[in-house]
């Protein structure tokens, strides 16, 4: 894999965003918006908690996660990601020929991954989404997860997500580079009755300096 971001800075409603472009696969190139070329979204999260400064970041995991993907996605295939983010997994998912939708708590996330889509041709769903929710997802054949341990609950609201979704026949697949409530995701699937297959991959982050990290792929199944 490897990761490429260029000089010239774009205003998305307002907020000015990077274009990065990262080859999750050898031959499949795919450009994301990256709003944290500036503090403009820590300024506005002081005054308005809807906002997510990090949403629209793109992090190690997603980048994993999206390596993941030409091995499991097909044409025609559903593939839901939450917590979309940068919407990595969303667009490399469309570019393989699936039907992906986007859901995640900041608008503007959303926002950039149309944006990011438009720009590539490609057609993708978003949909505003709290992860907390009781409001069900649709079927799918696959729905992807990526660094998402911030907290217990959060935790455990993907954990409900993760096994609903095996339930229903589909796999989920979910990237973890070891946050704080790791462990509580894993024991709260290990409560009822589910464990996956997993392997660690090595991720360069975006930025020259930056040495490779580990990621957690887990499958969940069949």
């Amino acid at each position: 894999m490897s990761v490429s971001s260029e000089a010239l800075v774009l205003t998305v409603d307002g907020i000015p965003v990077r274009p990065v472009t990262v080859e999750v696969a050898p031959g499949i190139l795919i450009t994301i918006l990256d709003a944290s070329v500036t503090d403009t979204r820590l300024e506005q999260a002081v005054d308005d908690d809807s906002v997510d400064p990090y949403a629209s970041t793109l992090w190690p995991s997603s980048i994993a996660l999206a390596g993941e993907l030409p091995g499991l996605v097909s044409p025609g295939s559903t593939v839901l990601d939450l917590g979309a983010g940068t919407g990595l997994a969303t667009l490399t998912a469309a570019h393989l020929g699936a039907w992906a939708t986007a859901y995640d708590h900041d608008e503007l996330a959303l926002r950039l991954i149309e944006e990011a889509a438009r720009s590539q041709g490609v057609e993708v769903e978003t949909a505003l989404f709290d992860l907390h929710s009781r409001e069900a997802l649709p079927p799918a054949d696959l729905v992807v997860v990526a660094d998402l341990f911030y907290d217990h609950d959060l935790a455990h609201a993907v954990a409900r997500r993760v096994i609903a979704q095996v339930e229903r026949g589909g796999i989920a697949l979910v990237a973890d580079p070891g946050r704080v409530a790791s462990a509580d995701f894993h024991r709260y699937l290990e409560r009822r009755g589910l464990s996956g297959r997993f392997h660690t991959v090595e991720v360069s982050p975006p930025g020259p300096d930056e040495r490779p990290i580990g990621i957690e792929i887990h499958l969940f199944g069949d």
